[in-house]
């Protein structure tokens, strides 16, 4: 956040093993029923395997129940199989929980986007700081007192345990294990790594929470998680942290700039002005069930393509180079149903030299999963998009099932849909502007000066009152809010739900105006 200082913290990463509680009986032996070799969808062995070996344990199981039934399809054998599939689900949900609670701890307000409308919590942070700094001589990081307030919920803030490192500047180190394999504190000299902030000082801070009002915490600015290669095929977007969260993924943060600029260089030359990338659902391609093995995704979707008019290919049959080339540069939106990323129907490098990309809907198994390369940067098919140009591509980490994934895509391009149908104004902003102009006309009252007759333009740090006639970027929803609720249609919502994630750079909803 340009406006802030930056908050750093260098946490210790303890593994997260399999304990009694997680390990579940289930009357399927997984060696029975895995006719087919798992393979790794990150390709090799990595730092997770050691820290989170439970997470590659339940993708092996995953994919033993995904691609394989029963040897009845009978109604025993059908509960026998939900079992399974629903015992995943709960064990996958135990570990997202365990690693924000042992990786992240109370630090894991770091990772919620700041309020839309940081007023309330500046003010009543800027009160608690001169407190603080009156009465206990704290130096406070200011940065991370935001983050805390604006992300605890009050009701929990006295049992938390606060680390005092909240209030203080500097950086904490953490837990580190000496040669004899004892944990000890090694935080700065600023910094008592096991202490808390003492109870006066809870106080504190349980009044300043008080004054903020729930609605405001409601309402963040997207988050775009820049992570390690050997991090990135874990699901960290539902942790409960972040399960209400507008967040996206991207390789660096150069290319987030690289791409907010590409975007908008294009968007000037069609004559728009945007901040941000905006896409429209219906000005999209469809490529659905080409390898035409996947006849429920095919019956359930081809008629709802072709109500809307959209162009695209169905069935079996490969598309051409050239008919893929011009869908992805010449429409919005993409959208890929079927096994994979698609990447069989047109090659990574094709890709890579695309002068500009739709967003992608990649709904396939592992569409979204980035391959380990030794010394060198992971590949897979994200990154050959977003070099492309594409400011959005939604995809999976792992395998899925059909009717599962399926849940999740209607969920989502309904989303899309509706709120393309509300894309032109903004209720908020036009409420606002009102309240602007009638604070001008009553300012104009009585006034001689010259120039009395000028309107004066009202200004808005976030541009509301500009996007007040066109697409508001403070107040609509965006495809990575989309995502996280699109997860909950999913009778799995970890095991399926939490696969899709969404790489690429806040994106909105619009409807094109045909001229």
């Amino acid at each position: 956040d340009a406006n802030n200082e930056p908050a750093v913290t260098i946490l210790p990463l303890s593994s997260i093993l399999q304990g009694e509680e997680t390990s579940v009986s289930c009357s399927v032996s997984v060696e029975k029923y895995s006719l087919k070799e798992w393979h790794s969808p990150w390709g090799c062995r990595a730092v997770v395997d050691d820290v989170a070996p439970l997470f590659e344990q339940i993708l092996r199981e995953n994919y033993a129940s995904s691609s394989n039934f029963l040897d009845e399809d009978s109604e025993e054998n059908c509960k026998i199989w939900w079992s399974w599939r629903e015992n995943l689900d709960n064990r996958l949900h135990k570990l997202l929980r365990d690693m924000e609670e042992s990786w992240f701890g109370a630090w894991r307000y770091l990772l919620l986007g700041r309020w839309l409308d940081c007023e309330p919590l500046n003010s009543v942070v800027r009160e608690l700081v001169c407190d603080i700094k009156l009465r206990y001589k704290y130096g406070v990081h200011e940065g991370v007192l935001k983050l805390v307030l604006g992300g605890i919920k009050p009701a929990n803030l006295d049992n938390e345990g606060i680390p005092s490192l909240f209030l203080q500047k500097g950086c904490y180190i953490g837990c580190i294990e000496d040669g004899d394999g004892e944990s000890c504190n090694s935080p700065n000299e600023e910094c008592d790594g096991a202490a808390y902030v003492p109870a006066h000082i809870v106080e504190l801070m349980l009044t300043a929470v008080s004054k903020l009002e729930a609605e405001y915490c409601m309402h963040r600015k997207p988050v775009i998680l820049v992570l390690d290669i050997n991090v990135q095929m874990l699901p960290l977007e539902s942790m409960p942290i972040l399960t209400e969260q507008e967040v996206y993924r991207m390789p660096s943060v150069a290319i987030v700039f690289a791409t907010l600029q590409r975007r908008c260089f294009f968007e000037e030359a069609a004559g728009e002005d945007s901040r941000f990338p905006l896409i429209d659902p219906l000005d999209a391609f469809y490529l659905l069930n080409p390898s035409g093995d996947l006849s429920r995704t095919e019956a359930e979707f081809e008629p709802w393509f072709r109500r809307l008019n959209m162009r695209g290919k169905t069935g079996g049959g490969n598309p051409s180079k050239e008919e893929l080339t011009g869908a992805l540069g010449n429409h919005d939106l993409f959208y890929y149903l079927g096994h994979g990323s698609g990447k069989q129907y047109m090659t990574e490098v094709k890709i890579q030299d695309l002068e500009k990309c739709a967003g992608m809907l990649l709904m396939g198994c592992s569409s979204a999963s980035l391959a380990l390369n030794g010394d060198y940067p992971p590949v897979g098919p994200p990154l050959s998009y977003i070099l492309a140009g594409s400011p959005n591509i939604v995809g999976t980490l792992w395998e899925v099932t059909d009717r599962e994934i399926d849940r999740f895509t209607k969920a989502l391009l309904k989303a899309f849909l509706d709120v393309r149908s509300t894309s032109l104004g903004c209720k908020q902003c036009s409420i606002l502007a009102e309240e602007f102009k009638s604070m001008s006309v009553n300012e104009r009252k009585g006034n001689t000066k010259k120039g009395r007759g000028r309107k004066k333009k009202p200004e808005s740090e976030d541009g509301v009152l500009k996007a007040s006639t066109g697409y508001c970027f403070t107040h609509k929803l965006r495809a990575g809010y989309f995502v996280s609720q699109a997860r909950k249609a999913c009778r799995l919502q970890f095991m399926i739900g939490a696969a899709p994630v969404c790489y690429g750079v806040p994106t909105g909803i619009r409807k094109k105006i045909s001229v």
